[in-house]
């Protein structure tokens, strides 16, 4: 996805509150909390459609996203307190994250009845090697725009179709604040971060402070939603994707922390023992 704006949060995040959720197992003798993301309303496919081929949002989106983003608070992060290096992740933390985003991506695109998307290992090695690309070239959502080259560089060792543009990232920053000013957080924490960056790309790319959340001007662009939802044509978006998630940093900024939601169509999918190796 293009990205018209850094989906990023200067300010720290709240902890999760405690709630009633449903745990999924992740095949790997752990569970992930399924936590959800609650569309207002007003905030519909042909709203979300009419932004992505127009450029013009109605006050009902706003006001609703608006609305998103203050009334969802739950993120459901549980409470694992172990501490990780973000981009020196195991596989199987990275599967659990990849399945908890996966969980708010799936709440909301079930609101407006689409298909889920779903974890593939092929996917997530692809957003690892997207991942290695950006550190590797000193990139950043902090950039005006996607890594492209990067992210064809990517595509083509996954197996997948590299002359297409970006039409696999959505890209976000992990919110900073004086405690999380490293690579380094609890692995709750860093969902609950997660949380809030699924919210920022849902509800208008909103970037600020608890304070500035009815302001209008902060809410600008709904291209990540028309992706994640599959909500950017009346005719045709992809029913379903493949998904994985990774994270990288600045060499010289540890603060900075890039995330890489990557989605994969099938008919990208050039050849598949690539993909799934």
């Amino acid at each position: 996805m293009t990205k018209n704006v850094n989906l990023l949060s200067l300010i720290g995040i709240a902890a999760a509150l405690a709630g009633g959720s449903v745990a999924i197992s992740n095949n790997n003798n752990s569970t992930v909390q399924a936590a959800s993301i609650t569309l207002p309303a007003g905030y519909t496919k042909s709203a979300i459609i009419k932004w992505n081929q127009t450029g013009k949002a109605s006050k009902a989106l706003i006001d609703a996203s608006k609305k998103g983003m203050k009334e969802n608070t739950n993120s459901d992060a549980g409470s694992d307190n172990t501490l990780v290096n973000v981009t020196k992740l195991t596989a199987s933390q990275q599967k659990e994250l990849s399945q908890y985003t996966l969980s708010l991506i799936n709440s909301a695109r079930h609101q407006l009845g689409k298909q889920d998307w779903t974890y593939k290992r092929g996917a997530l090695h692809f957003a690892n090697r997207v991942a290695n690309q950006y550190y590797s070239h000193n990139r950043s959502c902090w950039d005006a725009d996607h890594y492209v080259t990067g992210i064809e560089r990517a595509a083509k060792a996954s197996g997948l179709n590299s002359k297409v543009g970006q039409v696999y990232e959505d890209e976000a920053g992990l919110p900073i604040s004086s405690t999380y000013n490293t690579n380094l957080r609890p692995m709750s924490v860093l969902k609950n971060q997660i949380y809030f960056n699924v919210k920022q790309m849902l509800f208008g790319g909103f970037a600020g402070s608890d304070s500035q959340m009815n302001d209008s001007s902060r809410y600008t662009e709904w291209e990540h939603a028309g992706d994640l939802l599959g909500c950017r044509t009346k005719s045709y978006d992809a029913k379903t994707k493949y998904f994985g998630i990774s994270f990288s940093g600045l060499k010289g900024d540890q603060s900075k922390v890039s995330v890489h939601m990557m989605g994969v169509a099938k008919c990208y999918i050039q050849n598949y023992r690539k993909f799934n190796h």
